[in-house]
């Protein structure tokens, strides 16, 4: 089996966070059982497979830009000998339309990535003070990228999607249920899963002797990190006692980076509460490593929505084999389980966050019996071997039907 991977997304330097590891896991996963092509618009971090890099000539218009980069990916076409691919299978984004449109020419079959709706982020995630740009999304963007995402939609052979509630959303949208397969994201065990403690790490930001608690993210809305400050704030207003001994690493950047260090600012806990900022991707398993226990403090959509992520940090925070604090929420509530694999959190709620940084630091055997749970887990079912044999599976499924 021969197949073509597409990642088109138009902007250079957005490739960071739970995306990047993403198509690094899939394309290892999937270049170990198949012969596989890669065309991406720049380097991929962490992919091991030769790719065929196609750079967009820039533009600072949006829509327009990626519609030009979907242009020059045609152009090129020719050179890809489509036809000699079994399928064709592209992560999603807004106005990218090159993979649908190439499988259909060409009649392969079609994967779609689909990781959550550009539709609904440009709704919910793209507000601005400003009457022209809100005119040019309402008028302009919004009915382009509405256009795109149905075609993708439609021209898809399988859809894949990192949960059950993104399944649920496409349903009721009108697509069919059967062509959409529900993966949730994995994690590369070997590359989290590491035996040395990183001390350069430790030493860099002084915490040899501390108990340190580590959440890393690209600081999105629903990621919860204003409620993560302000558990951490509440955490030392009631157990001061702990300044000596625990510390906080909180890694990334993102919107709401500057609303979390304000908050951490005004505090009096400067000194143990750690914002690196972001750090290069290659090197996040080794700052994971650094910490002792783990925050995923997610919180719901704003609009009321089901919350339909599969965050790529809670595999990863799994992997490095270490007690994960967690919200209780839709998928994440749904793999991990209370006092067995996970402590879990209603989401939002600080103050329950920050009991469960004291009850966690304060007893060692829940700590052993909650890492050896959630790593004997990940290990079972959510590696990027595993989910990438779902896809194919599927893919083969199709070309006996």
């Amino acid at each position: 089996m021969k197949g073509l991977y597409l990642r088109t997304v138009y902007f250079l330097g957005v490739t960071s966070g739970g995306s990047v590891t993403h198509t690094s896991g899939v394309i290892n996963a999937m270049s170990k059982k198949i012969e596989l092509d890669v065309i991406s618009n720049d380097q991929l971090v962490g992919v091991n497979h030769p790719t065929r890099i196609i750079k967009p000539s820039l533009s600072k218009i949006p829509v327009f830009g990626e519609l030009s980069y979907n242009l020059k990916l045609i152009r090129n076409a020719s050179s890809l000998k489509p036809t000699s691919y079994d399928f064709i299978y592209q992560r999603y984004s807004g106005e990218s339309f090159f993979g649908a449109l190439l499988a259909s020419k060409h009649n392969i079959p079609f994967i779609l990535e689909f990781n959550s709706s550009e539709v609904w982020k440009l709704k919910n995630w793209s507000k601005t003070n400003s009457g022209l740009k809100n005119f040019f999304k309402r008028f302009v963007q919004l009915p382009i990228v509405k256009k795109i995402e149905a075609y993708n939609l439609k021209k898809a052979d399988i859809i894949v999607v990192v949960s059950d509630v993104l399944k649920e959303n496409l349903t009721t949208e009108g697509i069919d249920p059967q062509k959409i397969l529900v993966n949730p994201n994995g994690v590369e065990i070997e590359r989290f899963n590491i035996s040395s403690t990183p001390i350069h790490i430790k030493q860099k930001h002084q915490l040899e002797d501390y108990f340190t608690f580590g959440f890393i993210g690209t600081f999105g809305k629903w990621h919860g990190v204003v409620e993560l400050a302000k558990s951490i704030i509440q955490f030392y207003d009631q157990h001061p006692q702990y300044l000596k001994s625990v510390k906080f690493l909180i890694m990334g950047y993102g919107k709401l980076f500057k609303e979390v260090e304000q908050l951490i600012l005004a505090s009096n806990y400067t000194d143990n509460i750690i914002l690196t900022g972001q750090i290069p991707q290659n090197e996040n398993a080794a700052y994971l490593n650094a910490c002792d226990a783990f925050v995923s403090p997610h919180i719901p959509n704003p609009d009321g929505t089901k919350f339909f992520g599969s965050p790529t940090k809670l595999f990863e925070y799994m992997a490095c084999k270490k007690p994960i604090i967690a919200s209780r929420l839709d998928q994440i509530g749904e793999i991990l389980e209370h006092n067995v694999n996970a402590y879990l959190v209603e989401p939002g709620n600080i103050s329950e966050l920050a009991n469960a940084y004291a009850t966690i630091y304060s007893d060692k055997p829940l700590q052993k019996r909650l890492s050896e749970n959630s790593f004997s887990l990940v290990k079972l079912n959510y590696t990027w071997d595993n989910h990438v044999e779902h896809i194919l599976s599927r893919i083969k499924q199709l070309s006996k039907s």
